[in-house]
C-alpha cells in the first residue's frame, strides 16, 4: 500500500497518496462523505501501478484522513483542496478525473479549471447540482440551518446518516454546471447505474447534451446500483479507464 502523505492547505492536512509513473495523472475524486479507501479508488490505484500509470487518491478536508472540520467543507473548497494536492505532485501535468457521485460535480468543476491539462474525464453516477435536485428542504431542516448550521438526513450509504451544512449549500449557486454549456473539451465517459436511487439514471444524459466535448460516451448499467462497486462495475470502470489512455496515447 502507497504511503499516506499530507499537504497543508487552508489550515488543513490533506491526506494522499500517490504513486508515480507514465502518462496522464490519474486522480480519484470520492463522494460524499467517503474517502480514498473506496473500493474504486483502490482497484483505480492496483490497476495504474500494475500498468506503470501514474495515480492520486486525496481525502478532502474534513474527510477521511485529512483534518479540518467536514463542516466547513463546499463543493468549491474540495475542489481546491484536489487542485492543490493534484497541482503538489504534477505542477503543470496532464490530468485524467475519476469522480464517483458527488466527486464527479467535483470533477467537472476540477475540468474546467484544468484547461488543456485535463486528458480525460470519468464520472461514475455523476451528481452535479445535487444541492438542488436532491436536496428538499423541510421546515425543520430550514430551522436545523438557521440555529445550528448544519442538518442531518438518514442515508442507505452511511449508517450514521450525511450532515449537510450551510457552507455546502451557500456555496453550491456558484458551482452549479446543469444551467447551461459545461465548457470541457476533453473525452468524457459516464457510468450509471439504472438501479441507482441516489443519482437519477437520465441525469447522464442531460449533461452529455451540456458537453461541449464531442467526444462523449454515456454507458448505463441496467442492473447496476449507486456505488457500482461490484466486480463487474470496476471491470466496467479499469476496461473504460484503459481504453480512455489508449485513446490518448500519440
Amino acid at each position: 500500500m502507497t504511503e499516506v502523505q499530507f499537504l497543508p492547505h487552508r489550515g488543513a492536512e490533506l491526506a494522499y497518496c500517490y504513486c508515480p509513473g507514465t502518462g496522464p495523472l490519474i486522480v480519484f475524486l470520492p463522494g460524499y462523505m467517503s474517502d480514498m479507501t473506496g473500493t474504486k479508488a483502490e482497484a483505480m490505484a492496483e490497476w495504474a501501478t500494475a500498468h506503470n500509470h501514474a495515480s492520486l487518491r486525496l481525502d478532502y478536508s474534513g474527510c477521511g484522513a485529512s483534518s479540518g472540520e467536514f463542516l466547513d467543507g463546499s463543493i468549491g473548497r474540495w475542489a481546491d483542496d484536489a487542485l492543490a494536492v493534484i497541482d503538489h505532485v504534477a505542477p503543470r501535468g496532464r490530468v485524467l478525473l475519476i469522480g464517483s457521485s458527488m466527486g464527479g460535480w467535483i470533477a467537472l468543476r476540477l475540468g474546467l479549471l484544468l484547461g488543456d491539462r485535463l486528458a480525460a474525464l470519468i464520472g461514475i453516477a455523476a451528481a452535479p447540482d445535487f444541492t438542488d435536485w436532491g436536496l428538499e428542504l423541510s421546515p425543520a431542516d430550514t430551522h436545523a440551518l438557521a440555529t445550528q448550521g448544519w442538518f442531518w438526513r438518514p442515508s442507505g450509504y452511511d449508517g450514521g446518516g450525511y450532515r449537510y451544512s450551510r457552507a455546502l449549500l451557500d456555496d453550491a449557486p456558484a458551482q452549479q454546471l446543469l444551467g447551461g454549456d459545461i465548457a470541457i473539451t476533453a473525452p468524457v465517459r459516464l457510468l450509471q447505474g439504472q438501479r441507482d436511487d441516489a443519482v437519477p439514471w437520465a441525469l447522464s444524459l442531460d449533461i452529455l447534451k451540456r458537453l461541449r466535448s464531442g467526444n462523449v460516451q454515456v454507458t448505463l448499467v441496467k442492473d447496476g446500483d449507486h456505488r457500482l462497486s461490484r466486480p463487474q462495475d470496476i471491470a466496467l470502470l479499469l476496461s473504460t479507464l484503459a481504453g480512455l489512455l489508449d485513446e490518448d496515447k500519440p
